[in-house]
């Protein structure tokens, strides 16, 4: 195990810059998610710490060794592909003992280190198949295996899970996650999926055009985000962003169309250094309510169910308040029906407020 350090990291394709400057410490036994929308340069940067693209300038540091020169096999690193990336003509046995093969271990231990990973994954009956009898999910167990055997300093994923169903992906998180917390390897996983992200990071990197956009655990991305890119690419459905103006010296947010909310007092303060400003409110669908009853943090305006979203453990809800429209996550309980109104409760306790201009969140005491 070792620390995966990026210092100053750039990727150019003649004189377009992909990637922009990248500094990132990965501390050794993390598992460390890369998140963002297609194209924001996050296989880019993995396929650099792989050795797989060149980087045009800046460091990598894998342990103690600067490895911006030498080839894949020598980073000690192992890389589980999309694509599972078997050799179809081989055996299961054959395609995990391929690389140790190829730095001429002894056969014992290749034997050992082959049956102790099948075991680990529970696919010692897969053995002496070839990748063709196998389903997606076994394939995918067979790829994990051939990087388990090598015990690299690092894992490197990019989207693993991508060609699975819902169920099978959902299963192979499972294990994924059981499979960092019994080897404590270093892991630098690339996904789109927000889930996957939530669920196995320790540390999560958002990032953008090429740029990291935010650092930090699940809790602190989702709850704390540093920027409106952060709030609206995390949670399904995304925060809810509505422009917004501080009134009444920061005792109130306003709404488009005159909605006003009432700000509770811990984050008055914040709110009245941004009096006059017209600013951009986000709220997550979650903080949303249905006819609540009265709270002292919890806001109550009128607004008008546009549409409804059952999906049987709860119910999302178009709401129109004032001259904008937003997303709620209901219980089925609370009976929405289109075209109706409906008393929507915001927990003012759990507000953002982003500048409109930068994206970047606005925060102070209390938030």
């Amino acid at each position: 195990m070792s620390d995966v350090v990026l210092t100053k990291v750039v990727k150019a394709y003649g004189a377009t810059a992909v990637i922009h400057g990248v500094d990132l410490h990965i501390k050794s036994g993390e598992f460390c998610v890369f998140v963002g929308p297609s194209g924001c340069g996050k296989s880019t940067l993995l396929r650099m710490i792989a050795g797989l693209e060149g980087i045009t300038d800046g460091e990598i540091r894998i342990g103690d060794k600067v490895v911006n020169d030498l080839p894949p096999r020598e980073r000690d690193i192992a890389m589980v592909f999309q694509d599972y990336a078997l050799y179809p003509h081989k055996t299961v046995f054959e395609n995990m003992a391929f690389g140790l093969r190829l730095r001429k271990r002894p056969e014992n231990e290749i034997q050992q280190r082959v049956k102790e990973a099948a075991a680990i994954l529970r696919i010692e009956h897969l053995l002496d198949r070839k990748p063709g009898q196998l389903s997606g999910g076994q394939r995918q167990r067979v790829a994990m295996g051939r990087a388990i055997v090598r015990n690299p300093k690092a894992f490197l994923f990019d989207e693993p899970l991508s060609n699975l169903d819902a169920l099978l992906r959902s299963e192979m998180r499972v294990e994924i996650n059981k499979l960092h917390k019994r080897l404590k390897n270093t892991v630098i996983y690339v996904t789109h999926d927000q889930v996957e992200a939530m669920t196995l990071a320790d540390k999560i990197v958002v990032l953008s055009a090429g740029h990291i956009i935010q650092v930090g655990p699940p809790d602190e991305i989702y709850n704390r985000p540093a920027h409106k890119f952060v709030a609206g690419f995390t949670g399904s459905p995304p925060m809810n962003f509505l422009d917004c103006t501080i009134a009444d010296g920061g005792g109130a947010i306003e709404l488009a169309g005159g909605v006003k909310l009432a700000v509770p007092e811990a984050r008055r303060a914040t709110c009245a250094a941004q009096a006059g400003k017209k600013l951009t409110f986000g709220i997550r669908p979650e903080n949303v309510l249905a006819n609540p009853a009265p709270a002292a943090d919890v806001a109550a305006v009128a607004a008008q169910v546009q549409l409804t979203e059952p999906l049987g453990a709860e119910t999302l809800g178009l709401l129109r308040v004032g001259d904008g429209e937003l997303t709620g996550r209901f219980s089925p309980e609370a009976g929405l029906r289109a075209g109706a109104p409906l008393a929507a409760g915001f927990e003012m306790r759990k507000f953002h407020l982003f500048d409109p201009e930068s994206g970047a969140a606005i925060r102070g005491a209390g938030w």
